[in-house]
């Protein structure tokens, strides 16, 4: 399956950005695929909060929620080969790729390409989950964070205060005691899964789209499947959410979930901002119908003042989860393996939008 890019040389379009550098996703895609000609952009935005705003509209608005890189739309034209790190694919944009056989990108989400209009022109589109393994890790930080108010009372020491009271202190408790809900088993759920496992925590999980044979593989067959996402929130001690933003679950997570929940328990999310109503979580938090939250992500980032910035008993870190240099400065490296593998042994796994081409 596609042999042809490497027995054939083939003019390869590259769209980096301030955290992935074009140079190298050229050298890393040069590897695999046989070259004639390279076209290098850059997807621009004049400092991080811009590109914060631009990657978090995308997330929520699809590919057409913000520009694509300047020379992109006369450089697709002739391209046999696209690889974009967070520039957007919209659907008018492939609309001109005439002779485009692969569309490639060295991050999970995909929100910025337009699979549908990728899939009816038969251009099948590899990714790779660059970052499964730096957001589980930092979500497990934030779980530990939270239950046993380490950011909390770092933050009072800074201030000169001594302060071992806290507002969970009748229920602090260790983390094998503690039920911890995945609302999500995918790549970075699987991850944490793992993770907390070998610290002896408690698990259940929900997941609509479940690998059984995955959860084999990684040995967490055990794991206890609850039939519905309320149950997990009515369950849990810790939420962690680890769901894909889609315009049928924006602002899902709402009062009826917290209402659920025990008022010990925690909220984590590290996925995505869009899935919780923020507005209702802060009411949760005030009130004391949920015990706290860490939260990475936002509705609108960066964070502003007020609303959660001002409560005590959130933790709450700039989208940071997934920023390693291990997982920015390798994932060209990883989406190149994952492209000769489909190359050299047809394999199909990070072919995302598999079912809908015709092979």
């Amino acid at each position: 399956m596609l042999n042809l890019l490497k027995d054939k040389p083939q003019r390869i379009v590259i769209v980096g950005d301030r955290r992935v550098s074009p140079d190298t996703m050229e050298e890393a895609l040069r590897r695999v695929v046989s070259v004639a000609a390279a076209t290098k952009l850059i997807w621009e935005s004049e400092d991080e909060d811009e590109f914060s705003r631009n990657q978090l509209a995308l997330e929520r608005g699809g590919p057409e929620a913000a520009p694509y890189a300047a020379g992109l739309a006369a450089a697709i034209k002739t391209a046999d080969v696209v690889f974009t790190h967070m520039s957007p694919l919209p659907a008018a944009l492939l609309a001109e790729a005439a002779s485009l056989k692969v569309i490639l990108t060295n991050r999970g989400g995909l929100e910025h390409i337009d699979l549908e209009a990728a899939s009816q022109r038969n251009i099948p589109v590899i990714n790779v989950i660059r970052n499964a393994i730096p957001v589980a890790e930092f979500t497990l930080g934030l779980i530990l964070s939270v239950t046993r108010n380490i950011a909390a009372s770092h933050h009072l020491m800074r201030q000169g205060v001594w302060q071992r009271d806290y507002a969970n202190a009748g229920f602090v408790a260790s983390l094998y005691t503690l039920t911890v809900g995945l609302a999500g088993l995918g790549n970075v759920g699987i991850e944490l899964a793992r993770r907390l496992k070998a610290l002896g925590a408690p698990l259940i999980a929900h997941e609509d789209w479940l690998d059984k044979e995955r959860l084999a593989r990684e040995g967490l067959a055990d794991i206890e499947l609850v039939p519905t996402l309320a149950d997990l929130f009515r369950r849990s001690d810790v939420v962690s959410l680890h769901l894909r933003l889609t315009p049928d679950n924006a602002g899902m997570i709402d009062r009826k979930y917290f209402s659920l929940m025990k008022n010990t328990a925690y909220l984590i999310n590290a996925a995505r901002g869009g899935l919780i109503n923020q507005g209702d979580l802060v009411a949760a938090l005030r009130t004391g119908q949920i015990a706290g939250a860490a939260l990475d992500v936002y509705d609108s980032e960066p964070l502003g003042a007020g609303g959660l910035a001002e409560l005590d008993n959130v933790t709450l870190t700039p989208h940071i989860a997934g920023t390693t240099v291990d997982a920015l400065g390798q994932s060209p490296y990883l989406l190149a393996q994952a492209l000769e593998a489909v190359i050299t042994k047809d394999a199909t796994e990070r072919i995302v939008n598999l079912a809908r081409l015709r092979l």
